[in-house]
């Protein structure tokens, strides 16, 4: 079984006061907006005192803020500078008109997804937009998750545009830990990006879902980033919905490369 979780032996070098920053604000989650310190200590696994003296200088920037009753959240400054990444600005904008009239036409889940990094010994899927309706198959996806890149044909299709060298090094942390099967589950993953690559689209099925994702040909000046959708199986029609979802990347692509109106 794969495990491409993140390696934490790539932070090697990141001054540890901002590693520490950055797992005391990744505590926080779409389920638990608000954490009490001892709530901190226990997830981010810091000393009770550098959360207590962290989270004092996270708060006086801006990163946290602190509610009466002494629970933390997510500070206003993050929002602000969210609200200024090419994610928010060009990439949803852009995006947001073509999704919408992706799901007209199919009815399915459609999602928008970057690469978190473009470290293969850190990278995850980071859904940054979706659309669903009242027949959309359910699914534990939602804006803000990460997700492992070998698990869903939207991580599939991010990785099938990168190159050679990168993919070595992500089928290196995926494959670590296997032991005696390591070079057969190597050699799967290849086989599954190489038909990514040469199909232009990566699919999973199971008994219940069908997924199918597009990479979003959107040049070197934004994250990579991907786009799909998830059917019911009794729905799935690919000679429908792959070409759909490949007009509607190339679209996206071409309000990218259009200069940003102010």
């Amino acid at each position: 079984m794969l495990d491409d979780s993140p390696d934490v032996d790539a932070h090697r070098g990141v001054p540890g006061v901002l590693l520490r920053a950055v797992q005391l604000l990744r505590c926080f989650d779409a389920d638990t907006d608000t954490l009490t310190a001892r709530q901190l200590v226990e997830r981010s696994e810091l000393p009770r005192s550098t959360v207590h003296r962290m989270t004092a200088d996270l708060v006086n920037l801006g990163l946290l803020t602190r509610s009466g009753n002494g629970r933390y959240a997510i500070g206003s400054l993050v929002w602000e500078l969210g609200h200024v990444s090419h994610i928010h600005l060009r990439l949803r904008q852009a995006a947001q008109v073509h999704l919408t009239r992706l799901y007209d036409a199919c009815g399915e889940n459609v999602f928008l997804t970057v690469m978190s990094t473009d470290a293969p010994e850190l990278a995850e899927a980071l859904t940054v937009g979706q659309l669903r309706g009242p027949r959309s198959v359910p699914v534990d996806e939602r804006e803000g998750k990460r997700s492992p890149l070998s698990s869903t044909s939207l991580g599939h299709a991010l990785v099938s545009v990168q190159s050679d060298e990168w993919l070595e090094r992500y089928i290196a942390r995926a494959t670590r830990g296997i032991g005696a099967g390591r070079d057969e589950s190597a050699a799967d993953l290849r086989r599954q990006i190489a038909a990514a690559r040469n199909l232009g689209h990566a699919t999973m099925l199971d008994d219940e879902r069908a997924a199918v994702a597009v990479p979003i040909p959107s040049g070197d000046a934004f994250p990579d980033s991907s786009m799909g959708i998830v059917a019911a199986r009794e729905r799935w029609d690919e000679h429908r919905l792959v070409p759909l979802l490949k007009m509607t990347a190339l679209a996206i692509a071409k309000d990218l490369a259009r200069p940003l109106s102010r």
